[in-house]
């Protein structure tokens, strides 16, 4: 199951990508060779501190290092590659939450997902806040496609949220009395709380301790 707050950071595992572009004769040209996981992994993370209508192509051709049209040839229009970077978020830097949804109970999964939020978020190295919050946040028209495909990256995290509380009510863990789409909802709310507080200059000391506290408020001491 996929989740979509955080990351694990993942040995790394580029390749040189080639790519034959045709002529405006029809011919065949010249094949281009670049290290395509690197020039997405920079337009991600430019899409992620930036947000889709923040980031110009100017700015992508500078991150990438590549021209405009080896970026359209390699991956398409900027709402294609927006949609590539948010899927290698997605596939590499999501997958944090993976092992806490793997807890055996529940106590143990919501500890883990709070402290694995905060790690992610009190982390180094990439820009702070949620890729899923901060890519698509903007008033304009043209951003549309990207907000619907954050709401949909959002509305799946819920879904694996849900889930898993499903399951531990199956194990008697979750009471039957209690609304799970409402509680699902409200665990939303606080891990997206936190990435917004990291947005805001929160150190990860800082996190951690109102992490403590929502988990105090969920009847979890430690």
């Amino acid at each position: 199951m996929e989740f979509c707050i955080g990351f694990t950071i993942l040995g790394s595992n580029i390749k040189s990508a080639s790519k034959v572009m045709k002529t405006g004769n029809g011919k065949m040209g010249r094949p281009i060779s670049f290290d395509k996981d690197a020039a997405l992994e920079a337009a991600m993370l430019l899409f992620w501190e930036r947000g889709f209508e923040g980031t110009s192509m100017a700015d992508l051709t500078h991150a990438m290092g590549l021209s405009p049209s080896s970026i359209y040839a390699a991956f398409g229009d900027k709402h294609a590659l927006f949609q590539l970077a948010a899927k290698r978020y997605m596939e590499i830097r999501a997958q944090y939450a993976v092992t806490a949804l793997e807890e055996p109970t529940l106590e143990r999964f919501l500890r883990a997902l709070f402290d694995n939020t905060v790690a992610f978020l009190g982390s180094k190295g990439h820009p702070s806040s949620c890729f899923t919050l901060t890519g698509a946040i903007s008033c304009g028209v043209d951003v549309e496609p990207a907000k619907v495909l954050m709401k949909e990256m959002r509305l799946q995290n819920e879904a694996a949220i849900k889930a898993r509380l499903l399951k531990a009510r199956r194990a008697g863990e979750f009471p039957k009395e209690e609304n799970v789409d409402d509680y699902t909802r409200y665990l939303s709310s606080l891990l997206s709380g936190l990435a917004i507080q990291a947005a805001n200059g929160s150190t990860r000391a800082e996190l951690k301790r109102t992490a403590e506290v929502a988990l105090r408020h969920l009847g979890i001491e430690r």
